[in-house]
């Protein structure tokens, strides 16, 4: 299994002493084959919340079915303001995809797909609604 940190976010709190930052990270892990996961982790410092995210990612892997390398139907799905929009390829075609998507599908094992994202292009976002699509495939 291998991980991969999707991103880190710095939040502010304020309060009458000052301000309180903390830190989401966002992480994905699979085999390259076909189990992915996701995980979210929150602390005050970044190298606790980067642990956190990897261990709930290896915690929350699910299997997904794979035809020769790619979907065996469209899918779609929706998070927050983000659509997203998978569609099977053949092999030649490739990953036609946003980076984010592609680091995903890249971590299940899909390697020809097409994709459209509409909305939101949050990075957050849109591994969230990549996960919520690759899960109709369990």
């Amino acid at each position: 299994m291998k991980d991969r940190l999707i991103k880190i976010h710095r939040v502010t709190k304020v309060v009458k002493g000052g301000r309180i930052f903390s830190y989401t990270s966002t992480s994905i892990c699979g085999n390259k084959k076909n189990l992915i996961g996701f995980g979210r982790g929150k602390s005050k410092e970044v190298l606790e919340s980067i642990k956190k995210s990897y261990l709930k990612s290896r915690n929350n892997i699910f299997k997904i079915n794979i035809k020769k390398e790619t979907i065996p139907y469209c899918l779609y799905a929706k998070h927050s303001a983000t659509k997203i929009i998978l569609i099977p390829a053949s092999k030649i075609i490739g990953l036609i995809a946003n980076f984010i998507v592609k680091q995903v599908l890249m971590f299940s094992g899909i390697k020809s797909i097409f994709s459209k994202i509409h909305g939101s292009h949050n990075s957050i976002n849109t591994t969230i609604c990549v996960i919520k699509a690759l899960n109709y495939l369990k």
